[in-house]
């Protein structure tokens, strides 16, 4: 069994001392025969001891030893997210450094996820400029300090013939699934030949 089922498991236990399997199951969205198992298997291991409600129930209770193995774990945690972290940074980092050297001034990030942060952390260390950080609805109006702006109203600064862009790639770095993206800018004749979107997620699985 994964040590993310275990992990999740005596959180749930530690943080609600009088949860039973069936409530277990839902919280942690697997079936109560996977529920049952993994919780025989920290009995055994003794993370946990059951203990007998009214009737035929039962109650978990998380162990010393249990507590020590949950310190342990999300200490794991904390250095594989960490270490993910740097090296997804550096590697994206290194990406753009090529693209500036192959003459690229500026990029827009597009989308929120988990990659928006480090791309934008990536491209503060090197010499491009973040141009814009493009949302479909702009349902957030800053991003780190940075206005957040329509697919369409970034679009339109460039089919109105910005003097200072022209002729210039554009670049876009998108974090999420870019299909909306592209759906948008087919409408933009003048404009779809020059918009080069990268796929954050396919540079990091090294996908051409």
């Amino acid at each position: 069994m994964s040590q993310k089922k275990h992990l999740d498991t005596l959180l749930e236990i530690k943080d609600n001392p009088s949860t039973n399997q069936r409530t277990l199951a839902k919280k942690l969205n697997i079936s109560l025969g996977l529920t049952n198992a993994i919780l025989k298997n920290l009995v055994v291991r003794g993370w946990i001891k059951a203990k007998k409600d009214t009737g035929r129930k039962l109650l978990y209770i998380i162990t010393p030893k249990g507590m020590a193995k949950v310190s342990g774990l999300m200490y794991q945690k904390f250095q594989e997210t960490f270490h993910y972290y740097h090296y997804t940074k550096e590697f994206i980092a290194k990406y753009l450094m090529n693209l500036y050297k192959k003459g690229a001034r500026t990029v827009s990030i597009y989308g929120f996820s988990h990659l928006t942060e480090i791309t934008y952390y990536a491209g503060m260390s090197t010499p491009l400029k973040l141009e814009a950080v493009i949302d479909d609805n702009a349902s957030k109006e800053k991003y780190l300090k940075h206005p957040v702006v329509t697919v369409e109203k970034y679009l339109s600064k460039y089919s109105t013939g910005d003097k200072n862009n022209a002729g210039q790639p554009i670049i876009i770095l998108s974090t999420v699934n870019p299909g909306k993206l592209t759906k948008k800018i087919e409408k933009y004749e003048k404009l779809k030949n020059r918009i080069k979107i990268i796929e954050i997620e396919r540079i990091l699985t090294h996908e051409k």
